[in-house]
């Protein structure tokens, strides 16, 4: 599957709100954007990093019943974090990707490793191949 990830870089919060932290990750991976008025990315995403040490997850309806929003802006948010690969949907759930913040976001720091490990790899051949040669 095609992954789209989006890091920024952006300003650490001060220390002593797990909401701002929480934030903070999600601005991260590039969400927040001024299009979404009713900060929907963060809503979901602050759910799925609260409800983490639950296994199961949550469905879509779920998530919309308890955030007051459409089901259809909610799939357009988690598509979206999908895509990034820190939530996953398991069954008809949604949710972190591991159990924990931490350990999801370091799994998606080995798929950017892979990443850029295979494309260092071919660009490697390409030069070889145009006999451009790095020092």
């Amino acid at each position: 599957m095609a992954r789209r990830i989006l890091i920024k870089k952006i300003n650490t919060p001060p220390a002593g709100s797990l909401k701002e932290d929480i934030d903070f990750v999600c601005r991260s991976f590039g969400y927040f954007s001024p299009r979404d008025k009713q900060d929907t990315a963060g809503k979901i995403f602050r759910l799925l990093v609260r409800e983490s040490h639950k296994s199961e997850g949550l469905t879509s309806d779920q998530m919309a019943e308890r955030l007051e929003l459409t089901r259809g802006a909610i799939v357009h948010h988690l598509n979206s974090f999908i895509m990034a690969g820190i939530i996953i949907r398991d069954k008809n759930a949604y949710r972190l990707r591991r159990q924990c913040l931490q350990k999801s976001i370091e799994e998606v720091k080995e798929d950017i490793d892979r990443i850029f490990s295979e494309m260092l790899k071919i660009a490697s051949e390409i030069d070889s191949q145009l006999g451009n040669f790095y020092r």
